[in-house]
């Protein structure tokens, strides 16, 4: 799409007029949550890897990257701060500011408590939506979406969401399967054919997801696709892998039933 370019292999976006890069749902503290709540434990390695595959991302785009845009969910602890989010989000804030000018944190539902963020003063912002150009970015858990746009639905061509982590599982006849974080592209109904909807993946290498491909309509998360506005079945399915790259699939609707090979 014009001014909207997914990075060859990563779940980001790039808008290369505004010279910005977009990810979403890094949920950082999800170890020390995971262990407090099931009791298990897992080696604290996810800051480094979102750090890598940031570094990765901003080294693919087609031009200067000044600008980091997170689209919710930075942190994962939904009551607090935890030990592991006071210490890790300012580790990677201080690492992605080393890499972009500014950084627009777009609040989800996990960011609340944002007390590591204080000392960056104006360096990072928090909106509840931003819109850049005819884009506007919304984490995607309000129920309350249509009055985020009612005021801009002229302007706005293209609703950029996450939250709903989506995801292909692929497999063949003897139960072989894998996992892939896919974007999706389909259309708003109620603001016309030519306003598009684009749910982002996550950045988080230990986020679960939907998997698209074999959920209902119920299944989802997002008010915004669970509603009547979007139609499921017409999205377009562009996967993900860093080996790779990019594998674009039809609509929903003409392959999800083969697709486990069942």
């Amino acid at each position: 799409m014009e001014n909207i370019e997914i990075v060859e292999g990563y779940p980001a976006i790039y808008l290369q007029d505004e010279e910005a890069l977009c990810i979403a749902d890094l949920h950082l503290g999800y170890e020390e949550a995971l262990a407090a709540s099931s009791g298990i434990a897992l080696p604290s390695r996810q800051l480094k890897d979102v750090e890598h595959k940031l570094e990765a991302a901003i080294s693919k785009c087609k031009g200067k990257t000044s600008q980091l845009i997170i689209n919710g969910d930075l942190k994962h602890v939904f009551s607090e701060s935890s030990k592991q989010e006071w210490k890790e989000v300012p580790m990677f804030i201080d690492f992605a500011l080393n890499r972009v000018e500014e950084i627009i944190l777009v609040r989800g539902n996990h960011d609340t408590f944002l007390g590591p963020l204080k000392r960056f003063g104006a360096a990072i912002k928090i909106v509840n939506a931003l819109r850049k150009a005819d884009i506007m970015f919304i984490h995607g858990h309000n129920q309350d979406f249509s009055s985020i746009l009612k005021e801009e639905k002229e302007e706005t061509k293209n609703v950029v969401i996450a939250h709903e982590h989506p995801v292909l599982i692929l497999g063949d006849r003897v139960g072989a399967r894998v996992r892939l974080p896919c974007f999706l592209k389909g259309k708003l109904k109620r603001y016309g054919c030519d306003k598009n909807v684009i749910v982002m993946p996550a950045f988080s290498p230990l986020a679960g997801g939907t998997a698209v491909n074999v959920a209902g309509k119920d299944d989802f998360l997002s008010p915004i696709l669970k509603s009547a506005e979007v139609d499921l079945d017409e999205m377009e399915v562009y996967a993900i892998d860093e080996e790779i790259g990019t594998l674009e699939f039809p609509e929903l609707r003409k392959w999800k039933a083969v697709s486990l090979c069942l």
